[in-house]
Formats: structure tokens, C-alpha cells, sequence
């Protein structure tokens, strides 16, 4: 009977998929094209693409992992951007919530794919950031 629980604990439901997000392929792939401070640097290939998936697939781009738990749920910015913080063994990072608002619970077993891409303007001093690819979270 144990063992059946912990199987049931450890089953992860998929609240976000990068593949399926249409609208933000477009917006982050129109201002890639057409604009010469946003977007991303397509070094490898264009994000979202089909060439972009399968240079992730065969490791030309490296995906990360994240599994800690969520430690905190918040607005940032001016008080308009959802974020949630996550904490895997002690080190804490950032992240914009995407999916569902709903599975996003202080203490939640949380997995977090993402890979990192170049940007046509550094804002934040960093020429890098992380582009989600999936957001997953434990079965309560």
C-alpha cells in the first residue's frame, strides 16, 4: 500500500507546454523578425520553430530542469506580473507563472524545463534568459 502512495505522489500533470502556446511563439518570433531590439538572436534557429524544437531535441540547444518546491506565489513589477519563486535544495530562482494560476500553491512539488536563449537587447544587464518549455507539478 505504501509503495501505491508514493507512485501517486509522484505523478506530475503538465500546466504548461511551450509547444502548445501559439500566441507567444508568434509575439516572441513577429518581434524577432521585425524589430531590432526585442526577440531573440535565432543562433541555432528561430524560437518555436520546427528547426528550433529539433535543435533542442538533438542538444544544439540544452535544456534545464528545475524540481524544488514552490516557496512563494506573488505580483512583481508594479504590481502586474506573476511570478512564483522556486526552491530547489536552498537555491531560490524566479519565475514568470504561466499555465494555469490555479496549481500555483506555496509548498507545491514543482518541475520546470527551460532552455536559455540569447536576446537582441540586454535589459537586465544579462545578455541570456530562460524561455519555459514546460511547467509541471505534483498531484496533490
Amino acid at each position: 500500500m505504501n509503495s501505491k502512495v508514493s507512485v501517486m505522489a509522484s505523478k506530475w500533470i503538465k500546466i504548461y507546454d511551450l509547444a502548445q502556446d501559439k500566441e507567444l511563439v508568434s509575439k516572441v518570433q513577429q518581434a524577432t523578425m521585425q524589430t531590432k531590439d526585442y526577440g531573440l538572436v535565432p543562433e541555432v534557429a528561430l524560437f518555436g520553430s520546427k528547426d528550433w524544437w529539433e535543435a533542442i531535441e538533438k542538444g544544439l540547444i540544452q535544456k534545464h530542469e528545475i524540481v524544488g518546491t514552490i516557496s512563494r506565489v506573488h505580483m512583481s513589477g508594479h504590481n502586474d506580473w506573476p511570478e512564483f519563486e522556486i526552491d530547489s535544495d536552498g537555491e531560490k530562482t524566479s519565475w514568470t507563472r504561466v499555465g494555469s494560476d490555479d496549481f500555483y500553491e506555496v509548498g507545491r512539488k514543482i518541475k520546470l524545463v527551460y532552455v536559455v536563449q540569447k536576446a537582441k537587447k540586454s535589459w537586465t544587464g544579462c545578455p541570456y534568459q530562460n524561455e519555459v518549455i514546460s511547467v509541471h507539478v505534483q498531484q496533490n
